[in-house]
């Protein structure tokens, strides 16, 4: 049986995706984070199953090739140039949660690696004591009190909830590196080169999710303890009863 401890150990080591659409309907009411309550069940559930047919036959085998076959010199340097494309939304998204002191530290980093750093290749501003953050909007939108309403399993993109889906959308419009850029062709590349190195980066939590019973309540108890870690900066409130119990109740 998992525990709240592999979880937030599992949490901590990796990142999840984050971009695009999606609707929903009667969430007028909210639900409250960490309730028991999957209204969308069903639907999580088809979408869990899409998502994890599409891993097995496709991305799984090439984060792979991915991981086996690039020197992990070159995958630091592709993992440093990524989180920096990233560093504009997060100083946006900090001021926007009145983080002035990190909003600063974020752009001075984006400055700092996108010219000395080689256009981001290399960290060099964590080695002058400047900590690396991400922020988004879905957190924005928790740090402002709006509750996270029904868990979510958007196809394609994976574990979600009302609350974070809604802030994909604005989090597209913010400022980024490369978004004065208008090539489509360079959207796809970006975004693939995306997906694969943060599913290689994931590949050690397969056994993990192996163990499991039911690996969709697994990775819903999962997604929300990482989101909690990440709106509340890795201190999140005492969960204990409500995660555990959360993980074998439908």
């Amino acid at each position: 049986m998992v525990t709240l401890t592999s979880l937030k150990r599992a949490a901590r080591s990796s990142s999840l995706l984050g971009a695009a659409l999606l609707l929903l309907m009667q969430a007028g009411c909210a639900t409250p984070m960490l309730s028991h309550d999957d209204p969308l069940a069903s639907f999580n559930r088809a979408s869990h199953a899409f998502n994890t047919g599409l891993d097995q036959a496709l991305v799984k085998p090439l984060a792979i090739g991915y991981q086996r076959y690039t020197p992990a010199m070159v995958r630091r340097s592709i993992g440093h140039f990524l989180d920096n494309l990233g560093a504009p939304a997060t100083a946006a998204n900090a001021l926007l949660q009145g983080k002035l002191g990190e909003a600063a530290s974020t752009g001075l980093r984006f400055l700092i690696n996108s010219t000395a750093g080689l256009l981001g290749t290399m960290d060099v501003a964590t080695t002058l004591g400047l900590t690396f953050h991400k922020e988004d909007f879905g957190q924005t939108l928790a740090r402002w009190g709006l509750p996270d309403g029904p868990y979510l399993v958007l196809p394609l993109l994976g574990p979600s909830n009302l609350r974070d889906t809604v802030g994909m959308l604005p989090q597209r419009y913010l400022p980024d590196a490369l978004s004065s850029i208008d090539e489509p062709a360079l959207d796809v590349a970006r975004y693939s080169l995306l997906i694969l190195h943060r599913r290689s980066g994931l590949l050690h939590l397969d056994p993990l999710l192996s163990e499991q019973p039911d690996p969709y309540l697994f990775e819903r108890a999962f997604y929300r303890q990482y989101r909690l870690d990440q709106i509340h900066d890795g201190a999140p409130p005492d969960s204990r009863g409500s995660l555990e119990n959360s993980l074998f109740k439908d």
